[in-house]
């Protein structure tokens, strides 16, 4: 769906920079992203800067808007990881490290962030095998990992993680079928997964919820219809985008090759369309704090190793058309 600039100006919705610092560190692209409390942080991923694939992490403080480095991740420097956040505990592992004489590069080790330390510490390897691009999602407690791809290899089951017990157990297979690059986010206790692509490089526009307590305890996915009167045949596939939460509304954010936002509302399973991200963007890093979203690094058209800036958006603005941002 393509739109001009006075269409652009009609939408809710503004993207900001103005007051914002850049991502505290290299530019990088396919680093992981994650919010506990006020603070937000990002971290691994692949820079050109030093053509490798690294492992400093960020942490951003909204109310003093700076970036400060935190311990770095343990593992190898990888990009393509995954990340979750429970009970005040990041999570992070899976990924690719460019190793290949190990498992051709795809991992499966986890590790715990402790954000009162600032210490990780190991924790039991991913249930699912070695994987990249894994999408992860937290409900009640408990986190969900799956989809991905090592190789050949596209995969469509998904994985409970218990904290308490630090065990995976396998759930019910998605639904939509074998994917990578998909989205996922939370809104209350419900969780979605949909968008992505498949092993013949196919987007996806199809979304599913995940009820964990369905089908006997072993979780129930369920496709989410479009709304009733809703013009489905042009609201665009995607793949490798991002997703931030505000107000109980979830917002989606470009992916390769795209610069459009939309908000999906789960009261009324409705998408409205809002201003676009100032380029086009995907594999970025993406979390909401408060009343506002914040997207940054990840790849523009043109820049496939990575960016370092970082913007805010505020879904109750009307778009800013100044200049400078």
């Amino acid at each position: 769906m393509s739109c001009s600039k006075d269409d652009e100006t009609e939408k809710l919705g503004n993207w900001f920079r103005k007051d914002l610092p850049n991502f505290g560190g290299s530019i990088r692209t396919n680093a992981v992203s994650f919010v506990i409390g006020n603070v937000g942080y990002i971290g691994t991923g692949y820079t050109n800067e030093t053509v490798a694939r690294v492992k400093d992490f960020w942490a951003y403080n909204a109310d003093r808007q700076t970036w400060s480095q935190i311990t770095p991740f343990p593992g190898t420097g990888r990009n393509n990881a995954t990340a979750f956040v429970l009970k005040g505990k990041a999570y992070v592992g899976g990924g690719y490290d460019g190793v290949l004489t190990v498992d051709n590069g795809y991992k499966k080790d986890f590790y715990e962030y402790d954000p009162a330390t600032n210490k990780w510490k190991g924790v039991e390897e991913f249930g699912g095998g070695t994987r990249q691009f894994a999408t992860s999602f937290v409900v009640n407690d408990r986190a969900y990992v799956g989809l991905g791809f090592n190789g050949s290899n596209y995969y469509q089951d998904f994985w409970e993680y218990n904290p308490g017990t630090d065990k995976w157990t396998e759930m019910a297979t998605f639904k939509g079928g074998k994917r990578t690059g998909a989205i996922a986010f939370t809104v209350g206790t419900k969780a979605y997964v949909g968008f992505g692509e498949s092993n013949t490089g196919t987007s996806f526009k199809d979304i599913y919820s995940f009820d964990p307590a369905g089908n006997n305890g072993a979780g129930n996915w369920t496709r989410v219809d479009f709304a009733t009167g809703f013009d489905q045949d042009n609201f665009p596939a995607r793949s490798y985008g991002s997703a931030f939460v505000i107000d109980g509304k979830a917002y989606i954010v470009g992916g390769r090759g795209r610069s459009d936002v939309w908000e999906y509302d789960p009261g009324s399973n409705g998408w409205t369309e809002r201003a676009s991200f100032p380029t086009q963007r995907g594999f970025a890093g993406a979390f909401s704090i408060g009343k506002i979203g914040y997207l940054g690094t990840g790849s523009s058209a043109g820049s496939g190793g990575g960016t370092d800036d970082f913007w805010g958006f505020d879904p109750t603005q009307a778009i800013n058309t100044d200049d400078d941002l």
